[in-house]
């Protein structure tokens, strides 16, 4: 049948409320009754992992490619476009509104965990920051048993992603950004750059991080280390968003090749025995827990883009993974996996708040009504001002060296306790045995001088302090068969007593840059948790009861070889089963020290050149 819908099609879809955009935007997307029969490419889920890849496929018009996505698309509403509102979407309609499980390093608490569940995924929902992680951590991935996957085989699809343009006149004038344009992207799809508006107190942060004689470096360069200005996904013409969708879907909406289902639920991988191997056949999917699923045959293969938390559930609920979880939900063991969900790991912070008593502008769009109707006409009118930044602005990416002269008693306690102490009790000896390689080279990282152990981001005031490479472990399981009740999701946060001391080092380096001169010009006052908590017992309390996530949580399903608790190879195929590869987070084999989405979007590319077969510099080659 041909790959095109009905006219009416279209009409009956836009008055269902899945579309928002115009009818002449949607000729890519279908409902059930008018898929075909079978694809080449079915890719479950449609964020960066699974867009990138969906979109890189489809290029070749003799495949046929299928995407299918839980949620709708959004609305275009200010709160997902406009920078100075991102983060709105999250607790919406476009947000799993799902959480961690109860923590007990926690205080039993329950955290949150914002995951997009809309065509874009949670590139609707972050702040925008559009960073890359050092050179080590990604040579690190490679150095983990994972061939052919080092900074520099990730280097163009970095490239690859980005059409990058430079700060404005204005901006460069007064901030002096020194950027290399031979590592900035140029001609991809994703709109990259620094925001035309910085708030007025990140100079202060700029210069206390000078003060203290850390280095201001480019990010892009591999060297993301000490402060560095940081771009953001956004459209430099419309200063709006530029997501997975504006980028990787709206470039593909002429191919007559390419399907997408949104408002469906990928319920399970259908699978057959080919010879001596299992074989995926195809996938289930439905629109809700009491309808009746239907199944789409592929091909070729499927490849999985559900993030860290819903790929293994996936997984698992289709027979692939644990057998001991496996019975307890009542599915069928269909390939013995153990390591299916382990690893879960997220970057964890605090925030240290100072009240500023000051006269320069400070970021009050939220308290100051007459002040965001101002700043809300001068974007409208003139996409300038404050609402044309969504923060972060500018980071620090911090050694452990940098900030705490604690390295050797921070290290001699993690080795003391040793590995065990970072994992959940029932892990299966491959999981634990990966944890070893991954223990070994976090002790690493330590001592080392080209890798972020924390990061600061400054807020008038607020210094969030993200742990970037946390020992703590834990793990996804399904909770039933069904893949409409939300997983089990027990991140670990500060399991191991190493990641809550990491963290306690950086309240007190965020006092410390509360004391430079550049700061105390802003006549801060620490309230949380306030200056007389400084105790090692009572800073310990104040982390266990405040922390919470950086939203990148990963590494469920990570690559690395079988016996070292890997679930893909290096050429992201899932262990034991032909015809399935996985192109998210839950592939890390251990988190970067940056944001995760530009990361993400490397990995899809790199896996669209694999499943091409036209990587030539990584993997096989």
């Amino acid at each position: 049948m041909s790959l095109l819908p009905t006219f009416g099609l279209i009409v009956a879809l836009s008055a269902s409320g899945l579309l928002a955009h115009p009818l002449a935007n949607v000729g890519l997307v279908v409902r059930a009754e008018n898929l075909s029969s079978e694809y080449d490419y079915i890719v479950v889920g449609a964020g960066p992992g699974g867009l990138t890849v969906a979109n890189r496929l489809s290029e070749d018009k003799n495949v046929t490619v299928l995407v299918i996505e839980a949620g709708g698309f959004d609305q275009d509403e200010d709160f997902i476009t406009i920078p100075g509102l991102a983060g709105g979407a999250v607790g919406t309609r476009y947000d799993w509104n799902i959480s961690y499980a109860p923590d007990p390093a926690l205080n039993g608490r329950v955290v949150p965990i914002p995951r997009g569940k809309v065509v874009g995924g949670s590139t609707k929902l972050n702040r925008m920051v559009f960073d890359r992680g050092s050179r080590s951590d990604y040579d690190g991935w490679g150095a983990l048993g994972n061939d052919g996957w080092t900074f520099d085989t990730l280097l163009p699809y970095f490239h690859k992603t980005e059409n990058f343009t430079p700060a404005t006149a204005e901006i460069q004038a007064e901030y002096n950004i020194e950027v290399d344009p031979a590592n900035q992207g140029i001609g991809g799809y994703i709109q990259t750059t620094f925001s035309p508006f910085f708030w007025p107190t990140t100079k202060n942060i700029v210069q206390a991080t000078e003060e203290l004689g850390i280095a201001i470096n480019d990010q892009a360069t591999g060297n993301a280390l000490g402060g560095y200005y940081c771009p953001h996904n956004q459209d430099p013409e419309t200063v709006t968003r530029s997501s997975a969708e504006e980028a990787y879907y709206e470039s593909a909406k002429p191919r007559q090749n390419y399907h997408l289902l949104p408002g469906n639920l990928v319920t399970r991988i259908v699978t057959g025995n080919a010879s001596d191997s299992v074989q995926v056949t195809g996938v289930e999917f439905a629109t809700s827990k009491d309808a009746t699923p239907q199944t789409v045959k592929v091909r070729k293969e499927v490849i999985l883009a559900c993030g860290a938390l819903h790929t293994p559930q996936l997984l698992q609920v289709s027979g692939i993974g644990e057998p001991a979880l496996l019975e307890s939900i009542n599915v069928s063991t269909v390939v013995d996996l153990p390591a299916v969900g382990y690893n879960l790991h997220d970057h964890i912070n605090v925030v240290v708040v100072n009240a500023l008593n000051t006269t320069v502008q400070t970021n009050n769009l939220t308290t100051d009504t007459t002040f965001a109707a101002q700043a809300r006409n001068e974007y409208d009118t003139q996409r300038t001002g404050p609402y044309t930044t969504p923060t972060g602005d500018f980071l620090l990416f911090l050694p452990l060296k940098t900030f705490t002269n604690a390295t050797q008693s921070i290290l001699s306690q993690a080795l003391e306790a040793g590995p065990s102490s970072s994992l959940p009790t029932d892990v299966p000896p491959e999981v634990a045995a990966g944890y070893e390689d991954q223990f070994a080279l976090l002790n690493q990282k330590l001592e080392a001088d080209d890798s972020a152990i924390l990061e600061v981001i400054f807020a008038d005031g607020a210094f969030v302090l993200a742990l970037q490479h946390p020992y703590s472990r834990g793990s996804v399981k399904a909770n039933s068969s069904s893949m409409f009740d939300a997983p089990v999701a027990d991140v670990g946060f500060l399991r191991n007593n190493v990641d809550t001391a990491i963290i306690r080092e950086g309240v007190h380096f965020a006092r410390r840059l509360a004391g430079t001169q550049a700061i105390s010009a802003l006549n801060p006052f620490e309230v949380v948790p306030g200056g007389n908590v400084t105790s090692s017992a009572d800073i310990d309390a104040f982390v266990t009861g405040s922390a919470s996530t950086v939203f990148h949580p990963a590494s469920s399903c990570r690559m690395a070889p079988r016996e070292k608790g890997g679930v893909v190879d290096n050429e992201l195929k899932v262990y034991g089963v032909t015809g399935l590869r996985i192109a998210d987070a839950s592939v890390m084999p251990i988190l970067p020290a940056s944001h995760t989405m530009t990361s993400v979007y490397a990995i899809a590319e790199m896996a669209a050149d694999i499943i091409k077969g036209d990587c030539y510099k990584c993997v096989s080659h």
